[in-house]
């Protein structure tokens, strides 16, 4: 199907209202799966940010990740090292520049 310059705005967004919908299941289905406070060790939360004991102390004592401490004795929630990873996700230009378009949408309706 061809598509016209003018229609190119409007299908990435209906494309992009998909991938919120998909995103929305997948990550439903995950918690879903796996215990919401599922926690690990020090160890095992090296291997899923894939950094060493070391860095990771490092990350705690800064509190740069997400932990808990009861004791002397560490804990990490899976969920939570994983929405942390995903929040430093880079925006690309197109998500700027959507996330632009929506900003000027609301001040031009509140005008």
């Amino acid at each position: 199907m061809r598509y016209t310059f003018d229609q190119i705005p409007n299908i990435l967004k209906r494309i992009d209202e998909r991938l919120d919908i998909i995103e929305d299941i997948l990550i439903d289905r995950i918690q879903k799966e796996a215990p919401e406070m599922d926690f690990i060790g020090a160890n095992e939360a090296c291997e899923i940010l894939k950094i060493s004991l070391a860095t990771l102390y490092s990350k705690v004592s800064l509190r740069e990740v997400p932990f808990y401490k009861k004791g002397n004795r560490l804990h990490f929630s899976k969920l939570e090292l994983i929405e942390w990873i995903q929040e430093g996700k880079n925006k690309t230009i197109d998500d700027i520049n959507e996330k632009a378009r929506e900003i000027a949408r609301k001040i031009g309706k509140q005008k």
